[in-house]
């Protein structure tokens, strides 16, 4: 049965070449992204935090830093790329440090939920033809029995209240946790912007998860019927991975 991941149709609506490049060609990223790389050292990083609240230790600043310091020298090379020039890899570097930096504050000794599961894989059938898979950053539960999903975002740009309101990403979490859970009650969807110290929380109703079931459903029709893949050209193909093999940035 084909599956899908939010990251993979996204993939799609950026770019239909880049899409074509990764999941039918199935081409290796040529290059990688330090923005990527961040994401990567920084999740790591709140994963070994949370790990450790589940077996009641509270994870120290200087611990956590030390960490995500290791987890960044494991996968830091000169190949990365950096597309702001005005920046170099020790000012990502720091910016990865103040994110844990903040977050720790505001969130230590991180017993505000319970971490029931940490970068936890699933699939789950969307509908007869087609899977969704997917990883979740961290699922939680209240004292009320309620549930969280958290996502951590290393971003430089907040999204608006329309963005968050269309988010298919975390709207799919919940779709899966649900077909996990059927009986389960209120799910607060949670994104974590650390850049800005700032969390961003939302419910869905059943109608608003059973819309983003059916757009879904319509784009992977779409992606399925597809016959050309055009590349779509923004000022986001300076990051694109497949930069220096596509045929429309060879031409400029």
């Amino acid at each position: 049965m084909p599956s899908f991941s939010h990251s993979k149709l996204a993939s799609y609506q950026q770019c239909p070449q880049k899409y074509k490049f990764r999941y039918i060609d199935e081409i290796p990223a040529p290059v990688r992204s330090i923005e990527l790389h961040l994401g990567d050292s920084v999740h790591r990083a709140l994963e070994k935090l949370y790990a450790g609240a589940m077996h009641g230790e509270a994870m120290s600043r200087d611990d956590l830093l030390a960490f995500y310091q290791q987890k960044w020298e494991e996968g830091y090379t000169p190949e990365l790329r950096i597309v702001k020039s005005w920046k170099t890899p020790e000012s990502y570097l720091e910016l990865g440090r103040k994110m844990l930096m903040d977050y720790h504050w505001s969130f230590h000794p991180f017993t505000q939920t319970t971490t029931l599961e940490l970068e936890e894989k699933f699939l789950f059938p969307l509908s007869e033809e087609h899977d969704i898979r997917g990883i979740i950053d961290r699922l939680s539960k209240n004292k009320d029995g309620t549930l969280e999903i958290h996502d951590y975002k290393t971003s430089g740009r907040l999204p608006n209240a329309e963005q968050v309101g269309n988010d298919r990403q975390l709207a799919l979490y919940e779709i899966a946790i649900r077909h996990r859970w059927p009986d389960t009650g209120k799910i607060s969807l949670i994104w974590h912007y650390l850049a800005f110290d700032k969390e961003i929380r939302i419910t869905k109703t059943h109608k608003q998860l059973e819309t983003v079931k059916q757009i879904t459903l319509g784009l992977i029709q779409k992606i399925e019927q597809a016959i050309a893949f055009p590349t779509n050209v923004t000022p986001l193909c300076g990051w694109c991975e497949y930069k220096e093999i596509c045929p429309a940035m060879k031409k400029r």
